[in-house]
């Protein structure tokens, strides 16, 4: 409960003062109350002795210890009501003025109206106390010893779950390469391996690709069966049965496609609470491709809107506490130039850098060089930054035909 979740601004007085006072581990009963608001000068503004002896005579007839929460979740609850409210107020005003706005951008912002009013009253900014946060540090702790494994969702790919430590819940991870090079697969690859041990849903924002299309190489991907006989229906009959062994598992009702376009922060944050009120929570979420994304409001160019939008999808991430999995193209410079990308080949937007805690650079040099046959079938996945694991490069097996990344023998390039 906060400040704000009281009308009366005495009564913010009043529970400022029992804030204090319990931060000074000093007793907060009324008559300790009224002694730090006259200590402090702030006495007369809740009304002095008149109004302290009305509080007074209403805990002593109404108040019992056993029911001080209840009365706690009536405050918030009526703090909510008023603020759900204003929340109409000002959608209504939204309506009564759109001056011929788009239907979709009236929705989208009036969804940000409600979600701004939901998530001030609901979220109350938290304190952690230092010896709380050791013992669960320690919890933590003694949890990893026992599993001996990583802390965050593996990416279904050994020697990557050792460089990064899986993917952590509350953290954006950004997957870049320039067009064509393996992006939207690897992402995809690593939602699969999510579906594999979960009971929430891996949401899947695509603004390139139709859904069925997406299915299709999921499809291909997990019956490693050749994506252009799925599409063309010329699959043999062995195909056939592996397509078959593998439609429960890549058919999973966890997984939540939209494919509609252009999609702003608003819209996705809109999507993932619905589905995080219906399942109780969201595995990992993806969006293809971050610069194909709108902001919610204009700016003066695009490199602003790209800030707004990652700082927002860095928000999603914690808000959710899930892995964000954002897709970015590169600068045109590194097909010209045919090399590795770095960060600041990350396009239009330098917030994408800052604000990831992991990013990884899907290369594949076959691209470049089609006759070495050295670079035949492989792919690197240069790991740039990593706020839980290491940097450097590891190499993986890449297969075009199925939509598929995998492990060699020896995973480590460097």
């Amino acid at each position: 409960m906060g400040f704000s979740d009281f009308t009366s601004a005495r009564h913010r007085i009043i529970w400022k003062a029992i804030q204090d006072l319990i931060a000074m581990r000093r007793p907060f009963d009324l008559f300790a109350v009224a002694q730090h608001l006259q200590q402090t000068d702030s006495y007369s503004q809740v009304g002095g002795d008149d109004y302290f002896q009305v509080l007074m005579f209403d805990a002593a007839s109404t108040i019992v210890s056993s029911n001080v929460l209840l009365y706690a979740k009536r405050i918030k609850e009526f703090s909510v009501l008023r603020s759900l409210r204003d929340a109409a107020s000002k959608i209504n005003d939204l309506i009564e003025n759109h001056q011929g706005r788009p239907l979709e951008e009236l929705l989208s912002t009036a969804e940000g109206i409600f979600s701004d009013a939901t998530i001030t009253k609901t979220n109350d900014i938290e304190i952690f106390d230092g010896k709380e946060l050791i013992k669960t540090c320690l919890s933590e702790f003694c949890d990893s010893v026992e599993k001996r494994g990583i802390t965050g969702i593996s990416t279904g790919l050994q020697v990557l779950d050792e460089r990064t430590d899986g993917l952590q819940k509350g953290e954006m991870i950004i997957v870049a390469a320039p067009p064509s090079m393996g992006k939207t697969t690897f992402a995809v690859n690593l939602l699969q391996n999510a579906l594999y041990t979960t009971e929430y849903p891996v949401v899947m924002f695509s603004m390139e690709m139709p859904a069925k299309d997406i299915m299709r190489r999921m499809w291909s991907t997990q019956s490693k069966v050749n994506y252009a006989s799925i599409r063309r229906g010329t699959a043999s009959e062995v195909e056939s049965i592996k397509m078959t062994n593998s439609m429960d598992s890549v058919g999973n009702p966890l997984l939540k496609i939209i494919t509609k376009s252009p999609m702003t922060p608003s819209k996705i944050r809109a999507v993932l609470k619905r589905l995080h009120r219906e399942y109780g929570g969201i595995r990992m979420a993806m969006v293809d491709y971050v610069q194909l994304m709108e902001c919610d409001k204009k700016c003066g160019n695009r490199n602003e809107e790209l800030t707004i939008i990652s700082r927002e999808l860095k928000r999603m991430a914690m808000e959710f506490d899930m892995p964000f999995i954002v897709l970015s193209q590169l600068t045109k410079t590194v097909e010209t130039q045919r090399r590795r990308p770095t960060n600041g080949d990350l396009r239009e937007s330098g917030a994408l850098a800052q604000d990831a805690d992991l990013i990884m650079m899907v290369h594949r040099q076959e691209k470049y060089d089609e006759q070495n046959q050295e670079y035949q079938g492989k792919a690197e996945i240069i790991i740039t930054k990593s706020r839980n694991g290491q940097t450097g490069t590891v190499l993986l097996g890449f297969d075009g035909s199925t939509f598929r990344f995998y492990e060699l023998n020896n995973g480590f390039y460097n």
